[in-house]
Protein backbone atom coordinates (compact mmCIF):
# COMPACT_ATOMS: atom_id res chain seq x y z
CA UNK A 1 0.00 0.00 0.00
CA UNK A 2 1.29 3.46 -0.88
CA UNK A 3 1.37 5.47 2.34
CA UNK A 4 4.40 7.80 2.42
CA UNK A 5 5.62 11.05 0.89
CA UNK A 6 9.09 11.95 -0.36
CA UNK A 7 10.31 15.55 -0.03
CA UNK A 8 13.40 17.28 -1.44
CA UNK A 9 14.56 20.54 0.15
CA UNK A 10 17.35 22.25 -1.83
CA UNK A 11 18.52 24.94 0.56
CA UNK A 12 21.39 27.40 0.53
CA UNK A 13 23.78 25.61 2.89
CA UNK A 14 22.64 22.06 2.19
CA UNK A 15 20.17 19.67 0.57
CA UNK A 16 17.78 17.59 2.65
CA UNK A 17 15.65 14.61 1.76
CA UNK A 18 12.69 13.55 3.90
CA UNK A 19 10.19 10.71 4.07
CA UNK A 20 6.92 11.47 5.89
CA UNK A 21 3.96 9.18 6.53
CA UNK A 22 0.31 10.15 6.03
CA UNK A 23 0.16 11.57 9.56
CA UNK A 24 3.13 13.81 8.67
CA UNK A 25 5.42 11.93 11.01
CA UNK A 26 9.05 12.14 9.90
CA UNK A 27 10.34 8.64 9.09
CA UNK A 28 13.74 9.44 7.60
CA UNK A 29 15.98 12.42 6.84
CA UNK A 30 19.21 12.82 4.90
CA UNK A 31 21.42 15.91 4.69
CA UNK A 32 24.24 16.84 2.31
CA UNK A 33 26.14 20.09 2.69
CA UNK A 34 26.51 22.55 -0.20
CA UNK A 35 29.48 24.80 -0.81
CA UNK A 36 29.37 28.47 -1.77
CA UNK A 37 32.04 30.43 -3.63
CA UNK A 38 32.84 34.11 -3.17
CA UNK A 39 34.93 35.12 -6.22
CA UNK A 40 34.61 38.85 -5.47
CA UNK A 41 33.24 40.99 -2.67
CA UNK A 42 29.45 40.69 -2.70
CA UNK A 43 29.46 37.78 -5.15
CA UNK A 44 27.97 34.46 -4.03
CA UNK A 45 27.91 31.44 -6.35
CA UNK A 46 27.19 27.72 -6.27
CA UNK A 47 27.77 24.82 -8.63
CA UNK A 48 24.52 23.91 -10.43
CA UNK A 49 25.77 20.35 -10.92
CA UNK A 50 26.48 20.03 -7.20
CA UNK A 51 22.85 20.96 -6.53
CA UNK A 52 21.75 18.00 -8.68
CA UNK A 53 24.31 15.54 -7.30
CA UNK A 54 23.43 16.37 -3.69
CA UNK A 55 19.71 16.21 -4.48
CA UNK A 56 20.04 12.65 -5.73
CA UNK A 57 22.10 11.68 -2.68
CA UNK A 58 19.58 13.30 -0.32
CA UNK A 59 16.61 11.50 -1.87
CA UNK A 60 18.36 8.13 -1.80
CA UNK A 61 19.56 8.72 1.75
CA UNK A 62 16.10 9.67 3.04
CA UNK A 63 14.52 6.53 1.61
CA UNK A 64 17.30 4.38 3.06
CA UNK A 65 17.08 5.94 6.53
CA UNK A 66 13.28 5.71 6.59
CA UNK A 67 13.51 1.93 6.02
CA UNK A 68 10.40 2.07 3.85
CA UNK A 69 10.16 0.51 0.43
CA UNK A 70 10.34 2.97 -2.49
CA UNK A 71 7.14 1.33 -3.74
CA UNK A 72 5.34 2.69 -0.63
CA UNK A 73 5.95 6.29 -1.75
CA UNK A 74 2.94 8.16 -3.11
CA UNK A 75 4.58 11.25 -4.58
CA UNK A 76 7.51 13.67 -4.46
CA UNK A 77 7.48 17.36 -3.61
CA UNK A 78 10.29 19.90 -4.01
CA UNK A 79 11.09 23.03 -2.04
CA UNK A 80 14.07 25.28 -2.62
CA UNK A 81 16.11 28.38 -1.95
CA UNK A 82 14.41 31.10 -3.96
CA UNK A 83 15.70 33.79 -6.38
CA UNK A 84 18.98 31.91 -7.06
CA UNK A 85 19.53 32.10 -10.81
CA UNK A 86 20.77 29.45 -13.26
CA UNK A 87 21.05 29.71 -17.07
CA UNK A 88 21.95 26.67 -19.14
CA UNK A 89 22.32 25.51 -22.74
CA UNK A 90 19.36 23.25 -23.38
CA UNK A 91 21.24 21.33 -26.10
CA UNK A 92 24.09 20.26 -23.82
CA UNK A 93 22.34 20.52 -20.43
CA UNK A 94 25.38 22.44 -19.18
CA UNK A 95 25.11 25.71 -17.22
CA UNK A 96 26.70 28.67 -18.97
CA UNK A 97 27.66 30.21 -15.61
CA UNK A 98 27.58 29.17 -11.92
CA UNK A 99 24.34 29.66 -10.00
CA UNK A 100 24.14 33.24 -8.73
CA UNK A 101 22.78 32.86 -5.19
CA UNK A 102 20.03 35.05 -3.71
CA UNK A 103 22.57 36.61 -1.31
CA UNK A 104 24.66 37.94 -4.22
CA UNK A 105 24.79 41.76 -4.51
CA UNK A 106 26.85 42.28 -7.69
CA UNK A 107 23.94 44.08 -9.40
CA UNK A 108 23.43 46.71 -6.67
CA UNK A 109 24.42 49.65 -8.90
CA UNK A 110 22.13 48.41 -11.69
CA UNK A 111 19.15 48.06 -9.36
CA UNK A 112 19.65 51.56 -7.96
CA UNK A 113 19.64 53.02 -11.48
CA UNK A 114 16.54 51.09 -12.50
CA UNK A 115 14.82 51.85 -9.21
CA UNK A 116 14.93 55.60 -9.76
CA UNK A 117 12.77 55.21 -12.87
CA UNK A 118 10.76 52.02 -12.47
CA UNK A 119 10.36 51.33 -8.74
CA UNK A 120 6.64 52.04 -8.46
CA UNK A 121 5.75 50.19 -11.69
CA UNK A 122 7.66 47.08 -10.66
CA UNK A 123 6.33 47.07 -7.10
CA UNK A 124 2.73 47.44 -8.28
CA UNK A 125 3.04 44.37 -10.51
CA UNK A 126 5.32 42.15 -8.41
CA UNK A 127 4.89 43.29 -4.81
CA UNK A 128 8.69 43.60 -4.64
CA UNK A 129 11.25 46.42 -4.77
CA UNK A 130 13.94 46.47 -7.44
CA UNK A 131 16.75 44.82 -5.52
CA UNK A 132 19.75 42.56 -6.30
CA UNK A 133 18.16 39.97 -3.98
CA UNK A 134 15.70 38.95 -6.73
CA UNK A 135 16.37 37.11 -10.00
CA UNK A 136 15.83 39.70 -12.74
CA UNK A 137 19.12 41.60 -12.60
CA UNK A 138 21.01 38.35 -12.04
CA UNK A 139 19.60 37.00 -15.33
CA UNK A 140 20.44 40.24 -17.11
CA UNK A 141 23.98 40.21 -15.69
CA UNK A 142 24.65 36.72 -17.07
CA UNK A 143 23.21 37.63 -20.48
CA UNK A 144 25.37 40.74 -20.64
CA UNK A 145 28.63 39.46 -19.14
CA UNK A 146 29.01 35.82 -20.12
CA UNK A 147 30.57 35.29 -23.56
CA UNK A 148 28.14 33.83 -26.11
CA UNK A 149 25.18 34.22 -23.72
CA UNK A 150 23.31 36.76 -25.88
CA UNK A 151 24.00 34.78 -29.04
CA UNK A 152 22.75 31.57 -27.44
CA UNK A 153 19.64 33.39 -26.21
CA UNK A 154 18.93 34.84 -29.65
CA UNK A 155 19.15 31.33 -31.12
CA UNK A 156 16.74 30.05 -28.45
CA UNK A 157 19.37 27.74 -26.93
CA UNK A 158 19.28 29.11 -23.37
CA UNK A 159 16.92 28.30 -20.53
CA UNK A 160 16.56 30.20 -17.25
CA UNK A 161 15.48 28.62 -14.03
CA UNK A 162 15.39 29.16 -10.33
CA UNK A 163 16.67 26.13 -8.41
CA UNK A 164 13.35 24.26 -8.58
CA UNK A 165 13.25 24.52 -12.38
CA UNK A 166 16.85 23.35 -12.74
CA UNK A 167 16.22 20.36 -10.47
CA UNK A 168 12.97 19.46 -12.22
CA UNK A 169 14.56 19.68 -15.66
CA UNK A 170 17.37 17.36 -14.56
CA UNK A 171 15.42 14.87 -12.44
CA UNK A 172 12.09 14.53 -14.25
CA UNK A 173 11.99 11.82 -16.88
CA UNK A 174 10.10 14.22 -19.18
CA UNK A 175 12.73 16.97 -18.73
CA UNK A 176 9.85 19.28 -17.90
CA UNK A 177 10.60 22.98 -18.00
CA UNK A 178 8.35 24.45 -15.33
CA UNK A 179 8.24 26.47 -12.11
CA UNK A 180 5.47 27.34 -9.65
CA UNK A 181 3.78 30.60 -8.70
CA UNK A 182 5.80 31.08 -5.49
CA UNK A 183 9.19 30.84 -7.18
CA UNK A 184 8.10 32.90 -10.17
CA UNK A 185 6.84 35.58 -7.78
CA UNK A 186 10.41 36.18 -6.58
CA UNK A 187 11.95 37.01 -9.95
CA UNK A 188 10.73 40.63 -10.48
CA UNK A 189 9.42 39.68 -13.94
CA UNK A 190 6.25 37.78 -12.95
CA UNK A 191 3.02 39.73 -12.56
CA UNK A 192 1.52 38.32 -9.37
CA UNK A 193 -1.91 39.81 -10.11
CA UNK A 194 -2.27 38.40 -13.63
CA UNK A 195 -0.08 35.31 -12.93
CA UNK A 196 1.97 35.73 -16.11
CA UNK A 197 5.47 36.67 -17.19
CA UNK A 198 4.99 40.37 -17.80
CA UNK A 199 6.30 41.83 -21.07
CA UNK A 200 6.60 45.31 -19.60
CA UNK A 201 8.81 43.98 -16.79
CA UNK A 202 10.86 41.91 -19.23
CA UNK A 203 11.49 45.05 -21.28
CA UNK A 204 12.68 46.94 -18.18
CA UNK A 205 15.23 44.26 -17.32
CA UNK A 206 16.04 43.36 -20.96
CA UNK A 207 15.17 39.68 -20.62
CA UNK A 208 13.80 37.65 -23.57
CA UNK A 209 10.51 35.89 -22.84
CA UNK A 210 11.41 32.66 -24.62
CA UNK A 211 14.04 31.71 -22.01
CA UNK A 212 11.38 31.45 -19.27
CA UNK A 213 9.63 28.30 -17.95
CA UNK A 214 5.93 27.53 -17.78
CA UNK A 215 4.26 28.40 -14.47
CA UNK A 216 1.74 26.37 -12.44
CA UNK A 217 0.18 26.48 -8.95
CA UNK A 218 2.39 24.90 -6.27
CA UNK A 219 0.12 21.89 -5.96
CA UNK A 220 0.18 20.58 -9.56
CA UNK A 221 1.53 17.63 -11.52
CA UNK A 222 5.01 18.76 -12.60
CA UNK A 223 6.17 15.47 -14.10
CA UNK A 224 7.66 12.21 -12.85
CA UNK A 225 10.92 11.48 -11.05
CA UNK A 226 13.40 9.45 -13.09
CA UNK A 227 13.29 5.84 -11.91
CA UNK A 228 17.08 5.62 -11.59
CA UNK A 229 17.10 8.10 -8.67
CA UNK A 230 15.46 5.87 -6.02
CA UNK A 231 14.51 2.79 -8.05
CA UNK A 232 10.93 3.81 -8.88
CA UNK A 233 9.31 6.69 -10.73
CA UNK A 234 7.10 9.01 -8.67
CA UNK A 235 4.70 11.76 -9.68
CA UNK A 236 6.14 15.18 -8.75
CA UNK A 237 3.03 16.77 -7.26
CA UNK A 238 4.34 19.89 -5.53
CA UNK A 239 6.95 22.63 -6.01
CA UNK A 240 7.20 25.62 -3.69
CA UNK A 241 9.75 28.20 -2.57
CA UNK A 242 11.16 27.48 0.88
CA UNK A 243 9.54 30.31 2.86
CA UNK A 244 6.14 29.70 1.30
CA UNK A 245 6.48 25.97 2.05
CA UNK A 246 7.13 26.77 5.70
CA UNK A 247 4.14 29.15 5.61
CA UNK A 248 1.95 26.31 4.31
CA UNK A 249 3.08 24.17 7.24
CA UNK A 250 1.98 26.93 9.63
CA UNK A 251 -1.43 27.36 8.00
CA UNK A 252 -3.33 28.92 5.14
CA UNK A 253 -5.92 31.09 6.89
CA UNK A 254 -5.63 34.90 6.65
CA UNK A 255 -3.60 36.46 9.48
CA UNK A 256 -1.67 33.24 10.16
CA UNK A 257 1.88 34.38 10.95
CA UNK A 258 5.11 32.38 10.98
CA UNK A 259 8.76 33.10 11.66
CA UNK A 260 11.60 30.99 10.23
CA UNK A 261 14.96 31.27 11.95
CA UNK A 262 17.38 29.83 9.38
CA UNK A 263 20.15 31.13 7.10
CA UNK A 264 18.08 34.29 7.27
CA UNK A 265 15.21 35.14 9.63
CA UNK A 266 11.97 35.44 7.67
CA UNK A 267 8.52 36.60 8.73
CA UNK A 268 5.37 35.91 6.74
CA UNK A 269 1.68 36.69 7.28
CA UNK A 270 -1.19 35.43 5.11
CA UNK A 271 -3.27 38.33 3.78
CA UNK A 272 -5.88 36.59 1.64
CA UNK A 273 -7.02 36.49 -1.97
CA UNK A 274 -6.52 40.21 -2.67
CA UNK A 275 -3.19 41.86 -3.50
CA UNK A 276 -2.15 44.63 -1.12
CA UNK A 277 1.07 46.53 -0.51
CA UNK A 278 2.16 47.26 3.03
CA UNK A 279 5.62 48.68 3.60
CA UNK A 280 8.18 47.66 4.75
CA UNK A 281 7.05 44.18 3.67
CA UNK A 282 7.17 42.44 0.31
CA UNK A 283 3.94 41.06 -1.15
CA UNK A 284 4.30 37.52 -2.43
CA UNK A 285 2.29 34.49 -3.56
CA UNK A 286 1.81 31.52 -1.25
CA UNK A 287 1.38 27.81 -1.96
CA UNK A 288 -2.03 26.87 -3.35
CA UNK A 289 -3.53 24.24 -5.63
CA UNK A 290 -5.56 26.68 -7.71
CA UNK A 291 -6.48 30.32 -7.01
CA UNK A 292 -3.74 32.68 -5.79
CA UNK A 293 -3.30 33.60 -2.15
CA UNK A 294 -1.15 36.54 -1.04
CA UNK A 295 1.11 37.08 1.94
CA UNK A 296 3.40 39.76 3.31
CA UNK A 297 7.02 38.81 3.89
CA UNK A 298 9.85 40.51 5.74
CA UNK A 299 13.48 39.60 6.37
CA UNK A 300 15.36 40.41 9.55
CA UNK A 301 19.07 40.85 8.83
CA UNK A 302 20.60 39.83 12.10
CA UNK A 303 22.99 37.51 13.73
CA UNK A 304 23.52 34.67 11.23
CA UNK A 305 27.32 34.78 11.27
CA UNK A 306 27.42 35.40 15.03
CA UNK A 307 25.24 32.35 15.65
CA UNK A 308 27.62 30.18 13.63
CA UNK A 309 30.60 31.49 15.64
CA UNK A 310 28.89 30.80 18.97
CA UNK A 311 27.89 27.29 17.90
CA UNK A 312 31.47 26.50 16.87
CA UNK A 313 32.77 27.76 20.22
CA UNK A 314 29.93 26.01 22.11
CA UNK A 315 28.94 29.26 23.80
CA UNK A 316 25.45 30.29 24.96
CA UNK A 317 23.09 31.55 22.27
CA UNK A 318 20.83 33.38 24.73
CA UNK A 319 22.35 36.89 24.29
CA UNK A 320 22.10 36.66 20.49
CA UNK A 321 18.59 35.16 20.67
CA UNK A 322 17.52 38.10 22.82
CA UNK A 323 18.79 40.61 20.26
CA UNK A 324 17.18 38.71 17.38
CA UNK A 325 13.86 38.29 19.21
CA UNK A 326 13.66 42.03 19.91
CA UNK A 327 14.24 42.78 16.21
CA UNK A 328 11.55 40.26 15.25
CA UNK A 329 9.18 41.81 17.80
CA UNK A 330 9.78 45.28 16.35
CA UNK A 331 8.99 43.98 12.86
CA UNK A 332 5.78 42.35 14.08
CA UNK A 333 4.44 45.76 15.16
CA UNK A 334 4.59 46.86 11.51
CA UNK A 335 2.35 44.04 10.24
CA UNK A 336 -1.20 45.07 9.28
CA UNK A 337 -2.68 42.50 11.69
CA UNK A 338 -1.34 41.72 15.15
CA UNK A 339 -0.96 37.93 15.33
CA UNK A 340 -2.79 35.93 18.00
CA UNK A 341 0.14 33.52 17.96
CA UNK A 342 3.47 33.05 16.21
CA UNK A 343 4.34 29.71 14.63
CA UNK A 344 8.10 29.24 14.49
CA UNK A 345 10.48 26.88 12.71
CA UNK A 346 14.03 26.77 11.36
CA UNK A 347 17.36 25.54 12.71
CA UNK A 348 17.57 28.07 15.56
CA UNK A 349 14.35 26.71 17.11
CA UNK A 350 16.48 23.79 18.27
CA UNK A 351 17.67 26.19 20.97
CA UNK A 352 15.25 25.41 23.85
CA UNK A 353 15.19 29.03 25.04
CA UNK A 354 14.09 30.62 21.76
CA UNK A 355 10.28 30.21 21.98
CA UNK A 356 10.07 31.72 25.48
CA UNK A 357 12.51 34.54 24.64
CA UNK A 358 10.53 35.40 21.48
CA UNK A 359 7.18 35.19 23.27
CA UNK A 360 8.36 37.54 26.00
CA UNK A 361 9.86 40.02 23.50
CA UNK A 362 6.72 40.14 21.34
CA UNK A 363 4.06 39.65 24.01
CA UNK A 364 2.51 36.94 21.84
CA UNK A 365 2.26 33.16 22.41
CA UNK A 366 4.80 31.16 20.37
CA UNK A 367 4.15 27.69 18.98
CA UNK A 368 7.10 25.64 17.77
CA UNK A 369 6.57 23.32 14.81
CA UNK A 370 6.75 19.56 15.44
CA UNK A 371 10.06 19.51 13.54
CA UNK A 372 12.33 22.47 12.89
CA UNK A 373 12.37 21.71 9.14
CA UNK A 374 9.18 23.64 8.44
CA UNK A 375 9.96 23.76 4.71
CA UNK A 376 9.95 19.98 4.38
CA UNK A 377 6.90 19.67 6.62
CA UNK A 378 4.99 22.18 4.48
CA UNK A 379 5.64 20.25 1.28
CA UNK A 380 4.57 17.00 2.95
CA UNK A 381 1.38 18.72 4.09
CA UNK A 382 0.75 20.00 0.55
CA UNK A 383 1.32 16.51 -0.90
CA UNK A 384 -1.09 15.06 1.65
CA UNK A 385 -3.78 17.57 0.63
CA UNK A 386 -3.52 16.30 -2.95
CA UNK A 387 -3.96 12.62 -2.07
Amino acid sequence: MKSNFLVLDVGTTGVKGFVFDRKLKLLGKSYHRLNKRFPKKGWVEQSPQDLINKSVLALRGAVKKSKVSPTSLISLGITNQRETTILWDKRTAKPIYPAIVWEDTRTTARTKTLGRKYQSIVREKTGLPIDPYFSATKIAWILENVPRAKTLAEKNHILFGTVDTWVLWNLSREKNYLTDYTNASRTLIFNIKKLVWDQGLLDIFKIPKDILPGVRPSGSLFGHLKSNVIGVSLPIRAICGDQQASMYAAGTKPRTTKITYGTGTFMMQIIGSKFIQHKPFFTTLTATTSKPMYALEGKIDCCGNKVDELLKKKLSLVPILSILSKQVAAKITKLPYRPKELIVDGGLTQAPALPSIQSEAAGIPVIKQSIYDGTGLGIAKLLKSLN
